[in-house]
């Protein structure tokens, strides 16, 4: 699957949470999604500099950066809060579909996705979301159908 293929089946598959998808269909979309955020991350910073918030002014608090905001910066955040509300769901989809694929089992799938959340949710530091990070990044790299057939997790086990 090439990179245009996985972006056309992102959208394809906006609230499909029961398919599957490919290794190759989810890392290209977090490779694409990587270099956009990097993109966006660069953008924003020059922005922000032309704009004259430079974090070396202490004087600067929140109450006087959000009153100092040009039209231009506004208008680049609520796109940026649109667009990454846009990409939300798909991106849950694709990860779901990514753990089916393993063939973990459907509970398993997601209790899973579920531990993911919160942990991102609540736990942004901390040694328990460094595990819980480690061990899904482990079930996304699992190839198609590795886990189908693991005692007890596996969707062929019952």
């Amino acid at each position: 699957m090439t990179m245009g293929a996985s972006f056309k089946s992102f959208w394809k598959n906006y609230f499909n949470f029961t398919g599957t998808a490919t290794r190759a269909e989810y890392w290209w979309m977090v490779l694409l999604g990587g270099i956009l955020a990097i993109l966006w991350v660069v953008a924003t910073v020059i922005m922000a500099v032309f704009a004259g918030l430079s974090p070396a002014n202490e004087k600067m608090n929140i109450w006087h950066w959000l009153t100092t905001l040009s039209g231009g910066l506004i208008l680049w955040l609520v796109v940026s809060a649109l667009v990454f509300l846009a990409i939300l769901i798909p991106s849950l989809s694709l990860e779901v579909r990514r753990i089916r694929d393993t063939g973990l089992n459907a509970v398993l799938v997601w209790i899973v996705f579920a531990i993911d959340i919160l942990s991102d949710a609540f736990g942004s530091t901390g040694v328990l979301n460094d595990i819980v990070s480690l061990l899904i990044l482990l079930i996304l790299v699992f190839p198609t159908d590795k886990l189908a057939n693991v005692r007890m997790i596996g969707k062929n086990q019952r």
